[in-house]
């Protein structure tokens, strides 16, 4: 079962490098066009990138390529923070009937 994953804003900024860098196609053209500069080859990356839905160029957040297990480490932090203070609840309870019961 084969499943198509839809593209990402990474995905979507490949593929307008990828297109903004691919050689000419047309010989006349390629002989006619000089070398592009560094602010050509930008502009010509976020256009293309525009055209594509990618709202800017550049690299995605760092959040977005690699997701944090920060909230996995705190649903269990805490998790563990309500076993420990249980436990030690039952612990004194446990403690006082056994030294200060009357028996």
């Amino acid at each position: 079962m084969s499943e198509e994953r839809l593209p990402t804003a990474w995905d979507k900024y490949v593929e307008a490098k990828r297109h903004a860098l691919s050689p000419v196609e047309k010989e006349e053209e390629a002989a006619d066009q000089e070398p592009m500069s560094m602010e050509q080859l930008e502009r010509a990356i976020a256009e293309t990138a525009a055209a594509s839905g990618l709202p800017e160029t550049g690299m995605p957040p760092r959040a977005v390529v690699h997701p944090s297990a920060r909230k996995s480490y705190s649903k269990w932090f805490y998790r563990l923070l309500l076993v420990l203070f249980s436990a030690l609840v039952g612990f004194l309870l446990w403690w006082g009937y056994e030294h200060y019961s009357t028996v």
